[in-house]
């Protein structure tokens, strides 16, 4: 998979797939914390999503995780270990605020919320991502991303 993933145009496909699987995703998983309860369907949405990458785990590496994994593991620095928890925090934040916001505006305030932190973590480069300067235009599109939120909010 790592040859078609050279392709921009393949990346940036997948890139409006997963913007239209996160949108659904927060609207689902706060119809489900309707039914469920707010804790359980963070919960549930979390087990199915260990299960989903699961089954991708074992495509990926073709049913044999490789000898040297625990030791991989072992080298991470601590912060990789912090996605679960920040991926929780996104459904719960989700399951939370939508059946009180609407999908358009939460998904509008974590977008925005998104790109701009998204900008510094290039410009600081955060997380050992490559350098990318916050430069006039991104700068420009910060301040337009922000006036979408409140068109988008009625604020």
């Amino acid at each position: 998979m790592a040859g078609i993933l050279d392709n921009v145009i393949f990346a940036a496909f997948l890139c409006l797939i997963g913007g239209i699987a996160t949108s659904s995703q927060g609207a689902v998983n706060a119809k489900l914390g309707q039914y469920s309860g707010q804790g359980l369907s963070s919960t549930i949405v979390f087990c199915i999503g260990a299960l989903t990458s699961l089954i991708y785990f074992l495509i990926e590496v073709e049913g044999r995780p490789p000898a040297d994994l625990a030791s991989r593991l072992a080298q991470a620095p601590w912060w990789t270990w912090t996605g679960g928890v920040i991926g929780a925090l996104f459904v719960i934040i989700n399951i939370l605020t939508i059946p009180k916001l609407g999908a358009g505006t939460t998904s509008a305030i974590i977008v925005c919320a998104q790109l701009v932190f998204s900008c510094i973590i290039d410009n600081f480069q955060f997380f050992g991502i490559a350098y990318r300067t916050y430069t006039l235009w991104r700068g420009l599109a910060t301040v337009g991303l922000i006036g979408c939120v409140a068109a988008i909010a009625k604020f």
